[in-house]
């Protein structure tokens, strides 16, 4: 089962949509509180996977963060990740 905190973010979401991702996911994000949902994540019941970025504008596929941005490098998209990983760095003083 794939754990939510692999997933992209609602940010990378929409810039994938915009770019043209169409992979089928498990996972999507409802952009919008409707009477019957409230926005947030959303996971699909029985491992069912759809291209959820080909319904609403305000629904987005929520692939794994290494997916979508193998997608977006295998389309030379380039993509300027909001997540900063710090490796070996030490705090001078």
């Amino acid at each position: 089962m794939q754990k939510v905190i692999d997933l992209v973010d609602l940010e990378l979401a929409k810039r994938l949509k915009e770019e043209g991702y169409s992979i089928p996911t498990q996972y999507y994000y409802q952009d919008k509180d409707l009477p019957y949902s409230s926005k947030g994540l959303k996971k699909m019941k029985n491992d069912e996977k759809l291209n959820h970025n080909s319904f609403d504008d305000f629904i987005y596929s929520a692939p794994s963060f290494k997916e979508g941005v193998e997608w977006l490098h295998g389309k030379h998209i380039n993509y300027e990740s909001s997540v900063v990983i710090k490796f070996g760095c030490k705090n001078e003083s």
